[in-house]
């Protein structure tokens, strides 16, 4: 009699092992989503701050190219000044057709040192190119600061992660307490059907 009792016992220990290696699996199964899943949204909101300024990017090169052909130097300048106001750019530099700089924002200089993959904060480069009625004026660049916390849907983003994790642990939390509930009606179902 006392081999038929260890026999279930050790049965029973080795599928509490299983359930607890299942249940540490989904753990790091979910967590693991929940990392890569926010990584992919701050890619996506970069790539999306990316294309938004390309598109702007076309709209600044009009305006620069009929300040360029209308030799309107002060007014180069103080679009440059009003571009560099923004956030999300470091700097933003004005390139006449041979590649010489005509406009600039104070942060130029120093933007220089940081592309390249040893910079400490790495820039995004946009460029575009300045035409005239297909007559090649000269070219708008532009430093992007790929810090996604400039986005303002980054906060959001962040936001809306959180609650995702909340809600995962909720989840996991109302998992086991049905699983003990289950358990004991189980348990109780076992000793009430014995005779």
């Amino acid at each position: 009699m006392q081999n038929n009792i260890s026999i279930p016992s050790s049965t029973s220990s080795y599928i509490k092992l299983i359930q607890l290696a299942i249940a540490v699996l989904g753990i790091w199964f979910v967590l693991n989503s929940w990392v890569k899943t926010s990584h992919q949204g701050q890619t996506i909101l970069q790539s999306q701050a990316e294309q938004l300024m390309r598109e702007n990017l076309i709209t600044l090169s009009q305006a620069a190219a009929y300040l360029i052909e209308n030799d309107q130097l002060d007014g180069l300048e103080q679009l440059t000044r009003n571009i560099a106001a923004s956030p999300f750019l470091y700097d933003v530099v004005f390139y006449d057709s041979n590649g010489v700089r005509i406009s600039w924002s104070e942060a130029s200089a120093a933007a220089r040192l940081m592309y390249g993959k040893f910079a400490n904060q790495p820039l995004v480069p946009l460029v575009q190119e300045i035409r005239s009625q297909q007559q090649l004026l000269g070219y708008i660049k532009i430093s992007l600061q790929p810090d996604t916390k400039l986005n303002p849907s980054f906060a959001r983003w962040q936001q809306l992660m959180h609650h995702l994790l909340l809600l995962l642990l909720l989840t996991g939390l109302i998992g086991y307490l049905l699983r003990r509930s289950f358990s004991r009606l189980s348990r109780q179902g076992f000793r009430l059907s014995k005779p």
